[in-house]
């Protein structure tokens, strides 16, 4: 079973997520180290990251790095790195680093060894993963169907993956994708899963039943994750 957290409202599920992260992350610098936060584009997380930059955290002692990412350039309006960018990178956080996975490279599949070099070196498993869900199920870029997945789930997939999914409404054109494996999510010890509305509620409802085959169904299954959830 899912870890359910309800709340009756956006602003209240994003305090409780500031803190729950904001905990995490400032355990993981009292060892020593440097702390790792994996976070997910879309609009979803924009309200948490704008609250993140007021944490007293030392985010000079901080790794951001993506869930994934759409295979377009910085510039591009629907790059998750230039959205993440623009509403964490402020205030405290401003000395947060930020770690994206577009290269150069003209397709993300010729581009899944440089990235993983590129992630290899931020502290691993990532200290907390925030998550999203899309209507069809997917998580990450997992999306139903993609070329990829299989790869994706295999356990001892590396940390980065390339996907590209079957065109809709929910990819747009951008199909091609880079993304975490559903294993190196598996292996962080916090990771949470942010979702708003009733539709979504009832696709993730759907997907955590034994018989589904959903991508974020499937992930649960390796890895049981908190969900915050407010209408």
């Amino acid at each position: 079973m899912a870890n359910w957290h309800w709340f009756d409202s956006r602003e209240a599920m994003v305090t409780a997520l500031t803190s729950a992260i904001s905990t995490r992350l400032a355990a993981a610098i009292a060892t020593g180290r440097r702390a790792s936060w994996a976070v997910s584009g879309g609009s979803t997380p924009a309200p948490l990251f704008q609250a993140m930059q007021n944490e007293p955290l030392p985010w000079n002692a901080i790794d951001v790095a993506l869930v994934d990412e759409r295979w377009v350039a910085l510039n591009h309006p629907r790059s998750n790195e230039a959205f993440v960018g623009a509403n964490l990178r402020g205030g405290k956080a401003v000395a947060a680093t930020i770690t994206g996975m577009k290269t150069d490279q003209a397709a993300a599949v010729e581009a899944v060894t440089v990235v993983n070099m590129r992630y290899n070196r931020l502290v691993q498993p990532f200290d907390s993963i925030l998550l999203g869900l899309g209507p069809d199920g997917h998580t990450a870029s997992l999306f139903p169907g993609a070329e990829g997945l299989a790869a994706a789930f295999d356990p001892a997939a590396d940390t980065c993956v390339a996907l590209k999914a079957i065109r809709s409404e929910v990819t747009g054109d951008e199909v091609e994708r880079m993304s975490l494996s559903a294993a190196a999510i598996a292996r962080a010890p916090h990771v949470t899963l942010m979702v708003t509305g009733a539709h979504k509620k009832q696709v993730l409802d759907e997907a955590l039943q034994p018989n589904s085959d959903l991508p974020v169904g499937r992930l649960h299954k390796m890895k049981p994750f908190d969900v915050y959830w407010a209408p």
